[in-house]
């Protein structure tokens, strides 16, 4: 599988501008699968799915990567053909007042998430272990009300940020691959989505906290962290 494929025509487009078809490409970059195994998994008849399969793979996003005999039936096992996909600069002009794909892409990171968020072991959210077992974890929402000029480039450095966790990558695979450290085989799973809205839901008439804590900058869990400075039942400090 690759890691990118560019959609190059109007209609590879419009055959991915569809809910039901980016869930199912979504399934099939985790691993090979049936159209039966896909009915069952999205509660569908293998009917529908089968001509979303068709299409799909009409237009190039998935293939037949290998098939099996199964009481006389031959089953045919698809997998995505990448994990990203980037449209073709041609295809812009035409896509400046559209919306839906955009849209469906980010429902798309975010049914991944919720996904991926469930499969993951408990403990990679071993979030108040003591502080050698804690795993990195980040999780957080929130609503910045700003000019659009300022967030443009404030979100320029957030992406020159993100091209660091590559590095990263980059440098722990080499290592790898010398031989210097095991493979762990763990990862460290993100996403990000973030536009303008006209809602504001996080609005306060008091932002003051309750007795005994004090505000810490720390949103790796929840919108904001609360520390309270108070001490237990037993005397100790429960900071």
């Amino acid at each position: 599988m690759k890691r990118y494929m560019v959609i190059e025509n109007p209609e590879q487009l419009k055959a991915i501008s569809d809910a039901l078809r980016m869930e199912i490409i979504n399934l099939l970059v985790r691993e090979e699968q049936t159209g039966k195994q896909l009915a069952t998994q999205l509660s569908l008849s293998p009917s529908k799915v089968h001509y979303h399969l068709k299409e799909l793979e009409h237009h190039g996003f998935i293939e037949v990567v290998r098939t099996e005999e199964k009481n006389g039936i031959v089953q045919k096992f698809y997998r995505s053909k990448a994990y990203d996909f980037k449209v073709s600069d041609a295809l812009l002009p035409s896509l400046k007042d559209d919306t839906v794909l955009m849209q469906e892409t980010m429902l798309n990171h975010l049914r991944s998430s919720i996904t991926r968020l469930y499969n993951a072991p408990e403990e990679s959210f071993l979030y108040f272990a003591e502080e050698s077992k804690r795993p990195p974890l980040f999780g957080c929402n929130g609503e910045i009300k700003g000019p659009r000029d300022e967030i443009n480039a404030w979100l320029d450095k957030y992406r020159e940020l993100l091209k660091e966790l590559g590095d990263i990558e980059e440098r722990h695979l080499r290592r790898i691959a010398a031989g210097e450290i095991e493979d762990t085989n763990e990862v460290f799973y993100f996403v990000h989505v973030g536009f303008m809205t006209n809602e504001r839901v996080y609005v306060a008439e008091d932002e003051s906290l309750p007795d005994g804590y004090e505000f810490i900058n720390d949103t790796t869990v929840g919108k904001i962290s609360r520390r309270a400075d108070a001490n237990d039942d037993d005397g100790n400090s429960v900071t």
